[in-house]
């Protein structure tokens, strides 16, 4: 308010201001008004800049950016819930174990090699190889890691955002000596401030007659917020700094790629986003902000804000703040079983049940009818062209295959050997997948209820001894937003155990699992990443 009466009366000088001139000019006949003028802008003029300095730094804390990086900044492990520092340990756990399962694959191989290559100073830990390395490489390394198997978190069916956000925080606690309390309120955080931007940013959005409009352009390049918020965190930027280094990130983070995937067949290494350019950006994006560099203020507020940069149909400003510091993304995370994507965990869910409770075997089932998402048939996930890693990660025919003949879900589904099993080839051939045609709307009524997609609705029909076995769901095992759902603590501890038995020894994954439960017990991160490295 005080900024306003300012304005007016900053207002009013320049109108007796401009009057006294205008009198000055017309014949020189009011002189006394040039020194009437001199005097009001003497007496306003430095409370009137006052006031207006404060307004401006007052506007700039009311911008959504701002007020993000003030959240980035004051929250510690002591003010988290206690059901928030469970969700983030469980995430970390998850995120681990994806990371070890994507070590042995072409495109990790890959990675790790050109990347390493750089050498450099010996802060953080590339998990599995042991190999010490700057942190923002070693982030780049491990973020592809998480990701490349593909079974690494779903957040409210919008990305796929630990891979983005978790190994920053991991590099970075390592290279500053932080404890695991630290980590955890990084993680935390991180993953909070990143959840809210995407979940600001309209992808996907229903029209008053109820049709759905999918934005042209959509990625996930918003998830290096987390990497960003983590990594800042951790070196201890002040606010200041912390606001200029989440401004960076959004200057330097990759375009929108992820519309382009599923377009052609085989799939490529990229697939929907590159996640070591978006932790590497995050993390040096805070390391710039530490030593000073400045970003624009406020990147994302306003019509030409970084929702327009990533192509979203429009904004919904109140994701960005709204219970901020009350409710906690984290908690709301969905997890895989299996190494694949989210739109098949369903139906294989659905499939496994049918054969247990039938007493079928493999063998008895002469045909599978999969009904699913439309987004689903978009990106071609009803193709049985598996010709590679990626290709299996994105084929329900395939996957399902795994889940009758490829044993211990894990990185086993994914090798050379299971894409070439005989078995799961001749079952691919027998299974069908069409549109799920109510899966539309209830995503519809998800997002107009929630803000978001919760229920993606699948349903199966299985042909076997003359017989149809049918069933639908509207959620995947993993999901948090029904008990029924949810993923067990020995569910969690299962996964791990099974995704990282081919590279860590049975003592390395039981210590772990032990370490991560009591993590805020640690005073670094030794002990841990000590059990992520393959022994030889």
């Amino acid at each position: 308010m005080g900024g306003l009466v300012a304005s007016r009366h900053w207002q009013l000088s320049c109108r007796l201001l401009f009057f006294c001139c205008l009198s000055t000019r017309c014949g020189g006949k009011h002189r006394s008004a040039r020194a009437l003028s001199q005097k009001i802008l003497r007496l306003t003029a430095p409370a009137v800049l006052s006031q207006h300095q404060k307004r401006k730094e007052y506007d700039m804390q009311e911008t959504y950016t701002a007020r993000l990086a003030e959240f980035a900044c004051s929250n510690t492990y002591e003010t988290l819930p206690p059901s928030v520092t469970k969700a983030t340990k469980r995430l970390l756990k998850d995120t681990l174990g994806c990371a070890v399962a994507g070590f042995d694959l072409p495109s990790s191989e890959i990675v790790s090699k050109v990347i390493q290559a750089y050498g450099g100073a010996e802060e953080a830990t590339v998990l599995v190889s042991g190999k010490k390395m700057p942190a923002p490489l070693a982030t780049y390394i491990n973020s592809h890691l998480v990701n490349a198997i593909d079974a690494d978190d779903t957040y409210k069916y919008k990305a796929h955002l630990a891979a983005a956000t978790l190994p920053a925080a991991i590099a970075m606690a390592e290279r500053q000596n932080s404890s695991g309390k630290e980590l955890i309120a990084a993680i935390a955080v991180g993953f909070e401030v990143a959840g809210r931007i995407g979940m600001s940013l309209k992808g996907l959005m229903v029209t008053p007659e109820g049709e759905q409009k999918f934005a042209p352009v959509s990625g996930y390049s918003w998830g290096a917020f987390g990497a960003v918020v983590c990594a800042g965190r951790l070196l201890g930027l002040n606010y200041e700094q912390m606001l200029n280094a989440i401004n960076i990130t959004a200057s330097t983070i990759p375009v929108a790629a992820s519309g382009k995937f599923g377009e052609t067949l085989p799939r490529p290494m990229t697939k929907y986003a590159m996640y070591g350019t978006l932790g590497e950006a995050g993390i040096v994006a805070a390391l710039l902000a530490k030593e000073g560099f400045t970003g624009e203020p406020a990147m994302l507020d306003g019509d030409n804000g970084l929702w327009r940069m990533l192509g979203s149909l429009g904004v919904d400003w109140d994701r960005l703040t709204e219970g901020l510091g009350e409710n906690w993304g984290v908690e709301l995370v969905a997890y895989k079983p299996y190494p694949g994507c989210r739109f098949a965990g369903a139906a294989i869910d659905m499939l496994l049940k049918i054969k247990e409770k039938q007493g079928l075997g493999a063998e008895e089932i002469e045909r599978i009818e999969v009904a699913a998402p439309g987004v689903a048939l978009v990106k071609k996930l009803d193709s049985p062209v598996v010709e590679s890693m990626v290709d299996a990660c994105f084929s329900i025919p395939f996957l399902l295959g795994c889940a009758l003949h490829g044993g211990v879900p894990g990185p086993g589904w994914h090798t050379p050997a299971a894409r070439a099993n005989p078995a799961i080839r001749a079952f691919m051939d027998r299974v069908v997948v069409d549109v799920e045609p109510t899966a539309g709307q209830v995503a519809a009524e998800d997002l107009k209820r929630l803000g978001h997609i919760a229920r993606m609705r699948c349903a199966i029909k299985v042909h076997a001894r003359g017989q149809v076995f049918s069933a639908s769901s509207d959620y995947a095992h993993g999901d948090p937003y029904i008990p029924e759902s949810v993923m067990t603590d020995a569910e969690m501890d299962m996964k791990f155990s099974n995704f990282c038995a081919t590279e860590l020894t049975s003592a390395q994954i039981s210590t772990a699992i032990g370490i991560l439960d009591n993590l805020e017990a640690e005073r670094d991160l030794t002990a841990l990443l000590a059990q992520l490295v393959r022994q030889e």
